[in-house]
């Protein structure tokens, strides 16, 4: 037996009174953990095995599965649960990770942000639009995706009025180069912009959430951002189809 503790990142009902959870734990990465009689209403672990919830879990392995021993609450994100926006935001943030994190390596650095990301979407002390274009891109380097910031990657020229951003190879052009060949794949940045994916990418955890955009800025971002994404993993999400519906009404 062990105890780890972690998010719960997917649930799913097997048969009346079970389930399997997906769990991304600071131990020994994202596992899958099913839950005996935890659908049942006198289950004692029921809540803890709740999507979202931060707990601590004691399990068992078996022929390379883990069962469910019992489990104890450590944060609901109860907030998260009543607002659709951020519940199908975190449902996103879920399913990128699933998707890009290998089961049972180490992902201590994803799980802090996994659970920073929950826990400003929680307490509203973070505009949860930002919260997107923080994730996406600072998952997208903790994969092994840090874009070339540096500079123009022709002439290392480190800020002009225009920078352009490959959003295939995470490469920076200045104006000036941009016009010496037809480049695709690649956006527009003004300085606030190109600042902004630095800082995410680049700045320490502790720090992280403290940076401030307008409106207009935040939302270009988080369009860029979402692209650089969908483009490193060559694969569209119906989760994030899902909320950007939720935006539209």
């Amino acid at each position: 037996m062990q105890t780890v503790t972690g998010v719960i990142i997917r649930d799913v009902q097997v048969g009346d009174n079970d389930k399997i959870v997906s769990v991304l734990t600071r131990e020994i990465g994202l596992i899958d953990v099913t839950c005996k009689g935890a659908m049942k209403i006198t289950s004692k672990s029921s809540s803890s095995t709740d999507l979202f919830m931060f707990s601590k879990l004691c399990i068992n392995q078996n022929k390379n599965r883990y069962y469910l021993n019992s489990a104890e609450p450590i944060n609901p994100f109860y907030n998260i649960r009543l607002d659709l926006e951020k519940f199908s935001l975190a449902s996103y943030f879920s399913e990128l990770i699933r998707y890009s994190v290998l089961p049972e390596q180490p992902c201590d650095i994803v799980t802090r942000l996994m659970l920073n990301c929950l826990y400003f979407l929680d307490n509203g002390k973070v505009e949860h639009r930002m919260i997107k274009p923080i994730f996406e891109m600072r998952f997208m380097c903790e994969l092994g995706h840090l874009p070339a910031l540096l500079g123009c990657h022709i002439c290392n020229t480190y800020e002009a009025d225009t920078m352009y951003f490959n959003l295939h190879d995470g490469k920076l052009t200045c104006d000036e180069c941009s016009k010496v060949g037809e480049i695709t794949n690649i956006v527009a940045l003004s300085p606030k912009i190109l600042d902004a994916i630095r800082y995410i990418s680049l700045i320490d955890y502790k720090d992280l959430f403290k940076i401030k955009l307008s409106i207009p800025d935040r939302q270009k971002l988080s369009e860029i951002t979402e692209e650089y994404t969908r483009l490193q993993l060559s694969k569209s999400f119906k989760t994030l189809d899902f909320y950007k519906s939720i935006l539209l009404q």
